[in-house]
Parts: structure tokens; sequence; C-alpha cells
């Protein structure tokens, strides 16, 4: 069975790990602590990606606090794909992306990356609006952008957009998989 390694990053308190752990278990625990340096977790994929054989996702939880982020480089090397989270009650956390594009950057400018708006139960239909605004601009003024799939909004409390974005997750590694091929790649993401 393939084990594809993804990272899953963002500044600490954004919801990585209740992420994944709603994920796994379909159960959303408010109790969950903060990841002390990383974390993994197994999450299997819906679609083969390799000649009918059934793969699997290792995520790799990097915990976001400045004391962990000497042994991020370590952890994500050979990484397939990276999940960027945010927390839409922090702004300052949106305004800190840039930190963690540069660091997936540095092991490797050709990694798909998706933005993902966590905590999108805490905002309204008209603050979702906005920030669709304010995501799109960062993302063109961000280095390389061109490896930026999108944004999508998620909500562990809520269960949305998790499945949604494990399935793309999938689909930027593909399209990644067949980059120089001469299809045309778009991004494969933009909102929910």
């Amino acid at each position: 069975m393939p084990v594809l390694k993804i990272a899953v990053v963002g500044d600490g308190g954004v919801g990585k790990s209740s992420l994944l752990e709603t994920r796994v278990s379909k159960n959303f625990d408010p109790s969950k602590q903060i990841t002390i340096g990383v974390d993994f977790k197994l999450i299997p994929l819906k679609t083969d990606l390799n000649d009918g054989e059934k793969s699997t996702f290792l995520a790799m939880d990097l915990g976001g606090q400045d004391r962990f982020q000497f042994i991020h480089d370590s952890y994500i090397k050979g990484i397939k794909a990276a999940l960027i989270l945010f927390d839409v009650s922090r702004i300052r956390t949106f305004f800190n992306i840039n930190k963690w594009v540069d660091l997936i950057m540095r092991e490797n400018d050709k990694i798909p990356i998706l933005i993902v708006a966590n905590k999108s139960d805490l905002l309204s239909p008209e603050q979702k609006e906005d920030l669709v605004i304010n995501m799109d601009e960062l993302i063109k003024e961000l280095p390389n952008h061109q490896n930026i799939y999108g944004h999508y909004f998620t909500s562990s409390k809520d269960y949305k957009g998790i499945e949604e974005v494990f399935a793309i997750c999938e689909e930027m590694i593909l399209q990644n998989i067949n980059r120089n091929s001469d299809k045309i790649r778009v991004p494969i993401a933009q909102v929910s």
C-alpha cells in the first residue's frame, strides 16, 4: 500500500490536529490539546493513485508554535502536498500564511498547496464573502502562487469541508504527478 506524505501546517491553535482527528474519527473533540513538535495520522485515500493499489496519506501535523519550528524542515522532506491552515477568527494567522508557504517552498518549490480557512462555523455569510476576496488577493501576492491550487473553508466542529479538503489534496497530487504532460493545469478548488 503506497503511502503519500503530506504536511498540515499553520500557526498554533488554528485547528490542524482537530481537522485530522475529525477526518479520521468522524468526531469532533473540543478538548484537543496543542501538538508538541509533530504528530502523524494515517488517512486512507478514496481513489487509487497507483494502478488500482489503495494509497494512504501520512499526514504530518506540525506544531505551529515558534518553539517547534526548528524541527519542521526535517519533517517536510519528501512531502507530496501541503495544507496550510489558518483560523478565521484570528486574523494574525491569516497574515502568517506567507511564512508557511516559504517553509514549504524551501523544501520543494513545486509542492502543490491548498489554503484552508478553518473554523468557518464562526463566520457569517458576509464575513465569508469578504474573506474570499482577501484570500484571492493574498494568493496573487505570494511568491510561487502558481503552486497554490486555491482555498477552501472547513469546520471540524460541523464536519464541513473535511472530506472535500482531502479529496482536493488527492487531486493536487495527481495533477502534480502529471504536471509534465501537455495538459493545462487549472485551479481545482476555490471556495466552498
